[in-house]
């Protein structure tokens, strides 16, 4: 099964970038629905880690919803610390089109593949938090000896850089004892994450994590090891799409979005 990932949007947000370019999250966000929509018969679905927006405002959640409704594929999302959560959640509740879409606490199956939706955040604070009834469920899907792959979309990356200013602000209270939960899992566990907005892939024991950075406020702090003098000097312009078999096989590939393109 294929999947496209995207996080961090933050409809809503004003202002300018470090490097003086004006932010228009509603643009990136369009042109993004507008290239998933494009390449929509070779996807399965697309999965949003959070920061849909960036006050939890309704409208902002509104447009989010008219945009990516017209991709005609399933929509897997979770909420981000800018998402409230509380604000997510009660726009879940007004929308049935939300609704569906909201993968907290939820496992949904898709061609051998197990989705899992963990709502990370705690209301107006940066770092997180796993709650019982979210590690409850992710030890009960680690235990299933289905065959399928298990995939567990969370908003803070239970991996991290090893860098303090990426670090200190991706603190998950129950990380540890989330690792130890996927540790004892058969076949690794592919997580998908967004909140630092910047791309990295680690790995660790049976865990597999995938940031997928954000398009519209890139981290620009310097790169994760040591003091390189190295900064994104453009937006990012693309998202991963996932490439998933039931057998093992896992492939991810950069997908460019024509219309953020240089």
């Amino acid at each position: 099964m294929r999947l496209a990932h995207v996080t961090d949007f933050h409809l809503g947000l004003k202002g300018v970038s470090a490097s003086g370019e004006p932010l228009d999250p509603l643009h990136v966000a369009r042109a993004v629905a507008e290239d998933l929509a494009a390449i929509s018969d070779a996807l399965d679905l697309v999965v949003v880690s959070g920061d849909l927006t960036d006050r939890a405002e309704p409208r902002a959640f509104a447009e989010f919803e008219a945009l990516f409704r017209e991709i005609a594929l399933p929509i897997f999302a979770i909420p981000g610390n800018h998402d409230g959560p509380r604000g997510f959640h009660a726009y879940s509740e007004a929308s049935p089109v939300f609704a569906e879409w909201n993968l907290t606490n939820r496992v949904i199956e898709v061609e051998g593949v197990r989705f899992l939706g963990l709502d990370t955040c705690i209301e107006r604070v940066t770092q997180g938090r796993l709650d019982e009834a979210g590690l409850a469920l992710f030890e009960t899907e680690v235990a299933r000896d289905d065959g399928n792959r298990l995939v567990v979309v969370m908003h803070h990356p239970p991996l991290l850089l090893g860098l303090d200013q990426f670090d200190g602000f991706c603190r998950l209270e129950g990380r540890e004892r989330f690792l130890d939960i996927a540790n004892a899992a058969q076949e690794e566990v592919i997580t998908l994450a967004g909140h630092v907005h910047r791309p990295y892939t680690a790995r660790e024991g049976r865990i597999a994590c995938f940031v997928a950075g954000s398009m519209i406020a890139p981290h620009d702090s310097a790169l994760p090891f040591g003091d390189l003098p190295i900064r994104p000097t453009t937006f990012q312009d693309f998202y991963d799409i996932h490439d998933i078999a039931p057998g093992g096989r896992h492939v991810v590939t950069p997908q460019r979005v024509r219309a953020l393109a240089p």
